[in-house]
């Protein structure tokens, strides 16, 4: 029958079954490939995987450390080598994963709180008061429209290319999906519950605080979840062209030489972040609101 639910057990099987047959296929597919072209780390094998990754955690041997000062001189001059060179180093700045880490991960989540926090303001006002609303919403409507990668140049015209550059995109390509999204849960907010609040003695702030505000916070958290992929996104495009760390200048590098054991690595480890990213939003919002979906999954 058309949606009907699974055991736990049985969903589990089969999850874990899709797993399995995805792990087997790419290790057939690798060791064909291996076969065909022997030394090609197109698509790396489990023990060129393994080098990569101990790559990226590992201090880099001198001639590793050439290399890469190779790459980067040759991907953005001389200029950037002899600044790299001068760089101090310490027990955790030399790990490639660690570096690209704290750069990838301060960018985006600055630039989601900004886009998120200003979002819900501007779309709290919005649904609230609809004279608001009327003047804004073409406003965010064209803009929620405007594709950030292809507006990328005017962002490093307008903020540079350090962290203010990536903060500002990030938050202009989810701020005005925020604001329409909220604007339209809020102004979805029972009547009767805003009349109970104001026959209370409530003030319009009081009502927001106490009132709309518990109302729109797990769909806000829901919202928020769903902006981390685009945000990576308009991250990441970012880090590949202007960049001089993080995963997206990484991996941009990585291909370039061909070093393909380290950039899957470099993949599946944002993508765990996203996933753990996701988990703390999911986890924030079962506590702060512990009535939400309770009839859910």
């Amino acid at each position: 029958m058309i949606g009907k639910k699974l055991k736990r057990s049985t969903a589990r099987l089969f999850s874990f079954g899709s797993v399995l047959l995805l792990l087997g296929l790419y290790t057939v597919l690798s060791e064909r490939q291996q076969q065909l072209h022997p030394g090609d780390r197109t698509i790396p094998t489990w023990s060129q995987l393994w080098t990569g990754l101990e790559y990226l955690v590992e201090q880099p041997q001198e001639q590793e450390e050439q290399a890469e000062l190779d790459l980067l001189a040759a991907a953005l001059g001389e200029a950037a080598l002899a600044d790299a060179e001068k760089e101090p180093r310490n027990l955790l700045s030399d790990r490639i994963l660690w570096e690209a880490s704290c750069s990838t991960l301060s960018r985006l989540l600055g630039g989601l709180a900004t886009g998120l926090v200003g979002g819900v303001l501007l779309g709290v006002l919005m649904g609230c008061f609809l004279k608001i609303d009327a003047a804004v919403s073409p406003i965010m409507y064209f803009a929620s429209r405007i594709i950030p990668t292809a507006a990328m140049p005017i962002f490093f015209k307008l903020a540079g290319i350090e962290m203010e550059m990536y903060v500002t995109m990030i938050a202009f390509g989810s701020m005005p999906i925020v604001t329409l999204t909220v604007s339209q849960i809020v102004q979805e907010f029972p009547d009767e519950l805003r009349y109970k609040a104001y026959t209370l003695g409530a003030s319009h702030l009081e009502v927001i605080l106490t009132s709309i505000f518990p109302y729109i916070l797990p769909k806000v958290l829901d919202l928020a979840i769903l902006m981390i992929g685009p945000a990576l996104v308009y991250l990441i495009a970012a880090e590949q062209i202007v960049a001089g760390e993080g995963f997206g200048y990484r991996i941009r590098v990585l291909t370039k030489a061909t070093r393909f054991e380290v950039v899957y690595p470099l993949i599946v480890i944002l993508t765990l972040y996203a996933s753990i990213l996701t988990a703390a939003l999911r986890l924030m919002q079962k506590k702060l609101c512990p009535w939400y979906k309770l009839g859910g999954r």
